[in-house]
């Protein structure tokens, strides 16, 4: 049973400063600790112009877009390195796009009244062509095989066999000084684009394009991997329209696409800029001219015009991600750039295959974890690990088992003498102190608060990390923190559920973490009919009576078990969200059950 957390109600004082305000719409405001009429106009009305940052205001950018314009019209390689989860993807694409746009527009610029240019070359010289789009690659590690991050192993391939100068790199690099290091005694120059947590040592050979930072003061500092790279991509744009370039005022916005999808995939807040980013984002993705996240809709059911943070987290993330967790990431990444019709449609097929195999493999080892656990009493974090659990999985079942149990998670693949794993933390436990705390045992790690990932080598190694991450947790934890909580944002009458509020719920949008869907409580409603619905009952439809006997019609999905428990005109509390329900045409308000209390 979930402890309900009722928000404390905005006092009367707070309601006379903002008497234009609904008392439900300010209370909602309130809990998102919008205090002033400045941060909820922002927050009701995000404005573009008025409310992102401009890439300039990144400390070094304007030497990386300098690194990389030189690269382009020497024509030296450069290798987007990216990670292999949906926010590496998408960054990457980003760039990827951005750099074959500029590559284009400027290529009749720079050829204009010219000749080719001789250049010094490893070995010789040859005739250059600037911004020849040829010369952009990419590099995806492989989830099992490399692990995450970039390595001293692919450094070196890139210098001998792709003649790498220059590499950019998307959600993952700041943790990568060695390889970095590396790269510069081989001539390579590196510019890092993420947004990962600090390491003990930064790479400072690299140019470094990270919100976090010290001394940074680019003011969002919660920007997802590909947000990071859409920075430096509409820096690039700027400096290719000074060159002479044809791009339009707002083409950047082209990209928010891939913005809006890696944002939500990756557990972004969405408040202050990230907002606006998502909302202008779900916009672009309505209306994406990609080819391969077209084809990906048609695959998932989803259509264009009804796309929104929902559809991101449940259709078009899990098969972007389902590459790199089956097979490769550059699967997807191959898809987000794919510019013909017919290649696009086999890749999406291919990935929404993946996803069915990925759904099976996770829910299997959810099973055989769940049975490994058993009741988890007294352990303030849980560890399940088993010989052959895929790598790339891992971190899905930690999120469910952190649902199922309520308290942080961490799910380990064992192939032999090898170790590595992904956690899921709840909300207050940041599960990457914890790491830190067994990192003398520790391979590689990193993440973030509620999200990590980690590898060891050796069985006692692997043991000893464990043990030392439970005996964080227990310090760290209170048996309260372990109670699965339902917070509420206010307490409301069923009269209070009309089409006036439904309406203005709708500036909430777009929800997800930072935002989540406002809950609401109404307490001693009668229970006016009830009945299951669905595949064996699993669902609850009920009409719900208010003591003046207004009517609400209830859903409530996998709630089918409380049949048993209820009888006619019975006094319950209903805790629920808004929403509405449409068939044959017809457009009717009810509430969707979140919790159920009994009286």
């Amino acid at each position: 049973m979930k402890r309900w957390m009722v928000q404390e109600p905005v006092s009367q004082d707070v309601q006379r400063q903002f008497p234009e305000l609904d008392d439900v719409i300010l209370q909602l405001l309130w809990n998102r600790g919008l205090k002033t009429q400045g941060e909820m106009d922002i927050f009701l009305g995000p404005d573009w112009s008025r409310d992102t940052f401009g890439p300039e205001l990144f400390l070094h950018m304007k030497r990386a877009v300098g690194r990389v314009f030189q690269a382009l019209e020497r024509a030296e390689v450069i290798t987007i390195h990216g990670d292999y989860d949906a926010d590496g993807t998408c960054g990457t694409a980003v760039l990827v796009t951005t750099l074959r746009e500029i590559c284009r527009a400027l290529r009749s610029v720079s050829l204009r009244g010219s000749t080719p240019k001789p250049r010094a070359k490893r070995g010789g010289t040859e005739a250059i062509s600037s911004f020849d789009e040829t010369k952009i690659t990419t590099y995806i590690p492989h989830r099992e095989k490399e692990g995450y991050g970039m390595s001293i192993e692919t450094i070196e391939h890139l210098n001998e066999h792709e003649n790498t100068e220059l590499v950019i790199t998307v959600d993952c690099g700041i943790s990568n000084k060695p390889a970095i290091d590396r790269g510069a005694t081989l001539g390579i120059d590196t510019i890092v684009c993420d947004h990962h947590t600090m390491p003990a040592q930064l790479p400072t050979s690299a140019i470094l394009i990270h919100p976090l930072v010290p001394g940074e003061t680019f003011p969002n500092k919660h920007l997802c991997g590909t947000g990071v790279a859409f920075k430096l991509a509409s820096a690039l744009i700027v400096e290719a329209r000074n060159r002479g370039g044809a791009f339009p005022d707002g083409h950047e916005k082209w990209l928010l696409d891939l913005v809006a999808i890696a944002t939500v995939t990756d557990v972004m807040p969405l408040r202050g800029e990230n907002r606006v980013l998502e909302k202008y984002g779900l916009l672009v993705l309505n209306k994406t001219r990609r080819k391969g996240i077209q084809k990906l809709l048609d695959v998932s059911g989803s259509k264009l015009g009804e796309l929104d943070t929902v559809s991101i987290g449940f259709q078009i993330g899990p098969r972007l991600n389902a590459a790199g967790r089956m097979t490769h990431a550059s699967e997807a990444l191959d898809l987000l750039v794919e510019e013909d019709d017919v290649r696009a449609t086999a890749l999406a097929m291919r990935l929404h295959e993946l996803n069915v195999e990925r759904q099976k493999a996770s829910q299997l080892m959810f099973e055989q974890a769940k049975k490994q656990i058993g009741e988890a009493i007294g352990e303030s974090l849980i560890v399940a690990y088993q010989e052959g659990w895929g790598a790339g999985l891992v971190g899905l079942v930690a999120g469910k088992l952190m649902n199922e149990y309520h308290r942080p998670v961490l799910v380990v693949g064992q192939d032999g003498e090898k170790f590595v794993g992904s956690g899921r933390s709840i909300e207050g436990f940041d599960v990457t102190k914890a790491l830190h705390y067994a990192s003398e045992f520790l391979d590689k790690f990193g993440g973030h608060p509620q999200a990590c990932g980690f590898s060891v080598s050796g069985e006692e190694r692997f043991h000893k990390a464990m043990e030392m991450m439970k005996e964080f947790a227990a310090r760290e934890l209170k048996p309260e923190d372990l109670e699965p909580r339902l917070t509420i944002d206010a307490e409301i009458p069923l009269e209070k559920i009309t089409w006036e509020l439904f309406d203005e719920l709708q500036a909430f949008h777009p929800f997800g973490t930072g935002n989540p869907v406002p809950v609401f409580v109404s307490r001693n409603v009668s229970v006016a009919a009830f009945s299951t619905v669905g595949r064996d009952g699993g669902h609850l439809k009920l009409r719900l009576a208010s003591a003046t006997g207004k009517l609400v019609e209830a859903i409530g999905f996998g709630f089918g078990s409380w049949i048993t428990k209820l009888t006619y005109g019975a006094q319950i509390d209903v805790a629920f969200e808004i929403q509405v329900n449409e068939w044959n045409g017809n457009r009717q308000l009810q509430i969707r059950i979140v919790d159920l209390q009994t009286h």
